[in-house]
């Protein structure tokens, strides 16, 4: 027996495959550059003290999706990267010509990669591959059918074989499929073969809102384990938000970089993939029409643009209308026009047009 030797306990495991899933642009590279971060740097992981430190390791990098330059490192250096102890794969040399890279014929070159790095006393600990469906065609399927589970097989154990012979966590990233209803093991795509193969299945997805009457932040994400049949189960989702951050100035323009990090939340154990749904937005609110409603009546015996203090028109609102406190400070201005004049918050019902198209 022997105990799983973990980069980031219940989420990456080394020598094994993880799968990070999800919508186009739900985060899943922006989490991967964090890590990557972590990983170069020793920083404790999300809810670790600041004073746990681990030893700097290297990443290796394949990715096709987002250019090296305009992306991928941004959003490193958003997030600390130690850039230095990340390579990138750009292509293969055959013959004199470079190819692209691809999964079922150039195992070998990264196994001699890798075994190099390990005799010079700097092996890597993570490669990345992203997506992970741009480099499985090859010489001997040209197309790969993510259906199935045979074929995906046949190109993933090899590289299942790799990361166990040398200690390395390799991450694959995939999207959802675009049926939404099924849950969300079924969305990945390739999922029976990943599911299969992989010891560890991530989801990056927009949580659902805590608040019906709201619609959930656009920056807020949540990162999911989806396989449970985990030693070391995390428990609960990370929530985190996406923050832009200014990275640096373009040499050749003069123009601002920005790039996107994670800042991490909470733990939340009561987020599960099956209270989850990837991609979705929560409910509009369906307070607007009441709400509005109760505000004409209740301004109704007054003289028209008469000032009222703000919170004697919210502590109402939220005991006879019903909304809650976020509601409140997200839409009660699209209903009120609201002013500070001298010291004390008041508002008044805001002018609507009339019939004419004119103020009223």
């Amino acid at each position: 027996m022997r105990a799983i030797d973990w980069l980031w306990t219940g989420w990456i495991p080394k020598g094994y495959i993880t799968i990070f899933a999800g919508e186009s642009g739900a985060g899943k590279s922006t989490v991967l550059a964090d890590v990557t971060a972590r990983v170069t740097t020793g920083a404790p992981w999300p809810g670790e003290p600041d004073t746990e430190k681990r030893r700097p390791e290297r990443v290796l990098w394949l990715g096709s999706e987002d250019s090296i330059e305009e992306m991928t490192v941004p959003r490193l250096r958003a997030c600390g990267a130690a850039l230095g102890r990340v390579s990138e794969i750009q292509s293969v040399t055959h013959d004199g010509a470079r190819n692209t890279f691809s999964m079922q014929d150039d195992l070998a070159a990264v196994a001699d990669h890798l075994g190099a790095a390990r005799e010079s006393g700097e092996p890597f600990a993570m490669l990345v591959i992203d997506p992970v469906t741009s480099y499985l065609p090859g010489q001997r399927l040209r197309r790969v059918d993510l259906n199935d589970a045979g074929q995906l097989r046949s190109i993933l154990e090899p590289w299942l074989e790799l990361a166990q012979r040398h200690k390395l966590a390799i991450v694959c990233v995939t999207h959802f499929a675009k049926d939404s209803a099924r849950p969300i093991l079924h969305r990945v795509l390739g999922s029976q073969a990943f599911a299969a193969t992989c010891r560890s299945l991530c989801a990056v997805v927009e949580p659902p809102s805590t608040d019906e009457d709201d619609e959930p932040d656009p920056f807020e994400k949540a990162l999911l384990q989806v396989k449970v049949n985990l030693p070391e189960h995390p428990g609960g989702a990370w929530r985190f938000q996406t923050e832009r951050v200014e990275v640096g100035t373009d040499p050749d323009s003069g123009v601002p970089i920005f790039a996107t990090k994670p800042e991490w939340g909470e733990l939340d154990g009561v987020l599960t993939p099956k209270t989850a749904v990837g991609g979705k937005r929560g409910p509009k609110s369906d307070k607007a029409p009441a709400f509005g409603l109760w505000l004409s009546e209740k301004f109704a015996a007054m003289e028209p643009g008469t000032w009222v203090p703000i919170e004697q028109v919210k502590w109402h609102a939220l005991r006879d209308v019903g909304v809650s406190e976020k509601w409140w400070n997200k839409h009660s201005s699209d209903f009120l026009e609201k002013a500070n004049p001298s010291g004390t918050w008041m508002c008044r019902l805001a002018s609507a047009p009339n019939n004419n198209g004119e103020g009223g």
